[in-house]
């Protein structure tokens, strides 16, 4: 008698515990979609079109730099004296419209001197 109502509570509480996986029905809610799940799965079928700008790992894809080496370092190191470089976990900085000009200006200047050269 005693292994029938082990058996039985053993079954309740499986039942029980499969219902309590999602018990506010987040995933239900979690996410919505207007498309139909035929054109889903055209659209996970179809082949990735370059214009999308992503590569087959699904990063996305940007054009060459404009930017030569030096003009990077120089705007680099006018980031760093402005203050706005962080390492690490600390939340990014970003800079007034002000500091972006100054920036940039490091960079143009840093052609400048290389032209000069």
């Amino acid at each position: 008698m005693k292994s029938v109502v082990l058996f039985a509570s053993l079954l309740a509480s499986g039942s029980v515990f499969a219902n309590d996986i999602d018990p506010w029905g987040f995933e239900k809610e979690h996410f919505r979609s207007s498309m139909t799940r035929a054109e889903a799965l055209a659209d996970s079928r179809a082949p990735l079109v370059a214009s999308k700008g992503y590569d087959d790992q699904g990063r996305t894809i940007t054009g060459p730099s404009a930017l030569t080496r030096a003009q990077v370092e120089a705007e680099t190191r006018e980031a760093a004296r402005l203050g706005l470089i962080r390492y690490g976990e600390a939340m990014p900085v970003l800079g007034t419209a002000t500091e972006e000009d100054q920036i940039k200006l490091a960079g143009q200047r840093e052609i400048r001197t290389a032209r000069a050269d």
